[in-house]
């Protein structure tokens, strides 16, 4: 489970380019800074970010090994 006052980072790598992530902290003001990063040679680039006001993930076929962990954001 995410505990209050952690990150959620989601990795993905799309066909034909560059690794990328999502990077979601919480903000001492409420609310979420959503940082979308891209994986180059010297490390992540930022190429977007900005500031959401909720954040929920899900999962479908939890099957209890995979480490994969609901969450719904405050």
């Amino acid at each position: 489970m995410i505990g209050v006052g952690e990150s959620i980072v989601l990795e993905w790598t799309p066909l034909n380019a560059y690794r990328r992530r999502l990077v979601f902290e919480p903000r001492d003001l409420g609310g979420w800074t959503r940082t979308e990063e891209e994986r180059r040679d010297e490390g992540w680039r930022v190429v977007d970010r900005e500031v959401v006001t909720h954040v929920e993930l899900e999962s479908s076929g939890f099957d209890g090994d995979s480490g994969v962990t609901t969450y719904r954001g405050p």
